[in-house]
């Protein structure tokens, strides 16, 4: 750990000549929050819902069953080969990227190899291209940037990069400061709220404030811990389930719940659903508590 430590240093901001955009489109999506995330959020594009049918034979009588379907549906997520999704296992830094950039439409036009570690070549390129804005990257020794694909999100770090992409969407959401992060992670997290990267309590704060992640019901956020595939899923698919609602109208299309269908032109039409409620008691630890108790 100490020669890595060494041979490495996070960058928290980059600079690159190409960032990501939003996917450009004539749909207009709303993000929605409950109690305290009452801000609107717009996500000016197009949702693509592609109705997936992916069956996978690893993920029956599981807890997070049903939000892994429900981002295969939305062909957020797939299997990793022979209908295996890996619940359980470690999702990697390459694998949430490729999520968020797929859940968000983020796009990019770029060819230019920003990581050493990423070649143009390599399959998650384009998906790490996409989302590069809203991850923290790694300086070498040798001056280059590292994305370290293979290494495990942690969640702290997923935490900063869904912060990051909803406070771009929304200039008018209100990031607290180091003070008030501060505050708000000793109330929340007794345990290990300075565990917590300094850079990083801002936006994990935000993320708390705003129901997007919670922590353990012994007052620990592990902000270390890596999350598995399916906390990820969770995670992600709850955004529109519970805490923060996608809303929309569809032109020639209804969308309803999970947003189910394929969808074109205007978005425009409640997609909420049943959505509507309070994610306390059920967004704990990585994304589930008493649901996924004994899964974490």
């Amino acid at each position: 750990m100490k020669k890595t430590l060494m041979a490495l240093s996070v960058v928290s901001t980059l600079s690159f000549g190409t960032l990501p955009a939003f996917a450009q489109g004539n749909g207009n999506i709303s993000i929605v929050g409950n109690n305290q995330a009452q801000q609107t959020i717009t996500i000016n594009n197009t949702t693509n819902v592609t109705n997936e049918t992916v069956e996978l034979d690893d993920v029956r009588g599981h807890w997070a069953e049903k939000f892994i379907k429900d981002l295969v549906k939305k062909g957020v997520v797939k299997g990793k080969g022979n209908r295996h999704f890996d619940p359980n296992g470690k999702v990697t830094r390459a694998e949430f990227a490729t999520m968020v950039t797929k859940y968000f439409h983020l796009q990019t036009t770029s060819t230019t190899q920003d990581f050493e570690d990423v070649a143009p070549t390599d399959w998650e390129f384009k998906y790490v291209e996409a989302a590069k804005e809203y991850f923290d990257a790694f300086r070498a020794l040798d001056g280059g940037l590292l994305f370290k694909p293979n290494e495990g999100a942690r969640r702290e770090d997923v935490t900063v990069t869904l912060v990051k992409i909803l406070l771009k969407l929304n200039p008018d959401m209100k990031q607290l400061n180091a003070a008030e992060a501060d505050q708000l992670l000793q109330e929340k997290f007794p345990k290990d709220w300075q565990q917590i990267a300094p850079v990083l309590r801002p936006y994990v704060a935000t993320a708390v404030k705003y129901e997007l992640i919670h922590g353990y019901g012994d007052g620990s956020f592990k902000p270390e811990r890596v999350l598995t595939r399916a906390e990820a899923a969770v995670l992600l698919d709850k955004l529109q389930d519970n805490g923060i609602v996608i809303v929309g109208d569809q032109t020639g299309t209804s969308t309803s719940g999970n947003t189910s269908g394929n969808t074109s032109g205007n978005t425009s039409g409640n997609t909420s659903g049943n959505t509507s409620g309070n994610t306390s008691g059920n967004t704990s630890g990585n994304t589930v508590s008493g649901q996924a108790s004994g899964q974490q």
